[in-house]
């Protein structure tokens, strides 16, 4: 049994959990995500960045506790030395951990980074992360820095709060890409018009209240779902819509605890069907309807977005095994790092044994040159391009 969680780590998870689903629908609240943290530990640095493989360094996406000149003289120069970017691409999702772990202080003091940045700087020289997300070649990540003179304490406040808003950060972000067109938000506009992959918002029994046309156009098609003559959504596997069920209304009962990841997904033909869902609070019901439709809607919804991915590609799996020599199962795993994931959990979705994963993923690494599954992932993406 787990340690209990603190009456005022509670009372910070729900406060940010609010905060993150504003930020799902309106990406500017991530900013205050980012300074309630503060309230947590008063004199903490907070960053929030995106990474991507084809970038020379760490994009940020919000920040708090930082003056203006570090930030400048950050992404000037120190971005491209920071020594802990490179191990963020192997560590797993989801999971707490403290900047020690990843890169031992005796090298990390050693670094130009740390000697003419962050010491100057001072009560920055400790820090505590996770990583949100990995897909495809992009990461996004949280972090906080504070006084190493109280590492052991700061981590330990942050660990339950990192560990139950991660699942709905992850989801926040889905929603932030899926809304996102031409980098600007959709305040003040129906967000079900504006979402690019199919969406639908339903309420705790999973009655349709609402669609967009590329879910509308999913739903025509009969294959992979439908909507009943009572509004209700039937997917067309058995096991899934079980687990989608579950997962709408947990988010919908808006308790604590009830935020946990929900990882939805089907084949039907030659393409996998995958479910984020998260909750839309009762104060932001407006961004997600439009008119007088808003007012019939119950107080605790759940959106629900749908991404198409094709499964495999013989093209694809060819290109691979032409310019590497490597064999089928060699080239299946390089392709499903763009999926992102451990090696545990791409053989999961793969259907093979951890052990049978990492020795495929080994040999490809060889007959490729590659070290790492970023390097490897990289030629992945110059041969076959990123998954449509």
């Amino acid at each position: 049994m787990g340690a209990r969680v603190s009456d005022s780590s509670e009372r910070a998870i729900a406060h940010l959990g609010e905060l993150v689903d504003a930020a799902a629908i309106a990406p500017e609240h991530w900013q205050e995500v980012c300074r309630s943290f503060q309230d947590i530990l008063p004199d903490a640095r907070v960053l929030m960045q995106g990474y991507d493989a084809a970038a020379p360094y760490a994009m940020p996406l919000a920040g708090a506790g930082w003056e203006d000149v570090d930030f400048e003289i950050y992404f000037d120069h120190y971005a491209a030395l920071n020594p802990w970017t490179p191990a963020w691409t192997d560590l797993p999702i989801l999971r707490s951990t403290l900047a020690d772990a990843v890169l031992p202080r005796r090298i990390l003091e050693q670094t130009e980074f740390y000697n003419d940045w962050i010491k100057p700087m001072g009560g920055a020289d400790a820090a505590s992360g996770i990583k949100i997300v990995q897909d495809r070649s992009r990461m996004a990540t949280l972090c906080v820095h504070y006084d190493r003179r109280r590492a052991e304490q700061s981590h330990e406040a942050l660990v339950p709060i990192f560990q139950a808003l991660a699942p709905k950060m992850r989801r926040a972000l889905d929603c932030n890409r899926a809304v996102m067109r031409n980098n600007h938000s959709m305040l003040g506009d129906s967000l079900m018009r504006n979402l690019i992959d199919p969406a639908l918002v339903l309420d705790t029994d999973c009655r349709v209240l609402d669609l967009n046309a590329a879910a509308q156009d999913l739903s025509e098609s009969g294959r992979s779902l439908r909507v009943t003559a009572g509004d209700r959504l039937v997917l067309g596997d058995a096991e899934a819509q079980a687990k989608l069920a579950l997962a709408v209304a947990a988010v919908c009962s808006r308790r604590l605890g009830s935020i946990g990841r929900h990882d939805i997904s089907f084949r039907q033909g030659p393409e996998r069907l995958s479910f984020s869902v998260l909750p839309v609070a009762q104060n932001l019901r407006d961004y997600a309807f439009g008119g007088p439709a808003s007012l019939f809607i119950p107080g605790t919804i759940a959106l629900v977005i749908i991404r198409r991915e094709l499964v495999d590609s013989s093209i694809e799996l060819d290109a691979l095994r032409q310019r590497f020599d490597l064999s089928l199962q060699e080239a299946r795993i390089a392709l499903a790092l763009r999926e992102g994931g451990t090696v545990a959990e791409i053989a999961m979705r793969m259907g093979i044994a951890y052990e049978t994963a990492r020795v495929h993923l080994k040999s490809a690494f060889a007959k490729t040159g590659s070290h790492r599954q970023r390097e490897l992932l990289a030629l992945v993406l110059d041969t076959a391009g990123p998954r449509g």
